[in-house]
């Protein structure tokens, strides 16, 4: 079966100041659309209004390291906007890509399935 080399990751938390939230996904979203291996980019709400839930995932490690570039430029405004309550990490994650995302929550490698 085949595999591949892509890279998600997952970020739940709160909205604390929604103008600054809104803010931040509009930049972030529009930076990350821009990048050559960006595949998923995108941003749930509960119905509580508060509670967020994000899924990106990227074409291989090296596309997820260049993404953490975009990030360093609009992680301030993301935090005066939500908290980010867990970061999940999951893929074939490299050395490089390990030590640049060590805040992660949890990382989850690869341990079976398949894509089509």
């Amino acid at each position: 079966m085949k595999t591949n080399n892509n890279i998600a990751w997952t970020v739940n938390g709160k909205i604390k100041n929604k103008a600054k939230y809104d803010e931040a996904m509009e930049k972030i979203t529009t930076a990350t659309y821009a990048e050559k291996g960006s595949l998923h980019h995108e941003w749930y709400v509960a119905a509580d209004g508060e509670t967020i839930h994000i899924y990106e995932r990227y074409q291989n490690p090296e596309a997820a390291l260049d993404h953490l570039k975009t990030w360093a430029q609009f992680a301030d405004l993301f935090q005066e906007g939500a908290t980010m309550d867990t970061f999940n990490v999951y893929g074939d994650v490299t050395p490089e890509l390990e030590a640049a995302v060590t805040g992660a929550t949890t990382i989850m490698k690869r341990y079976g399935g398949f894509v089509k």
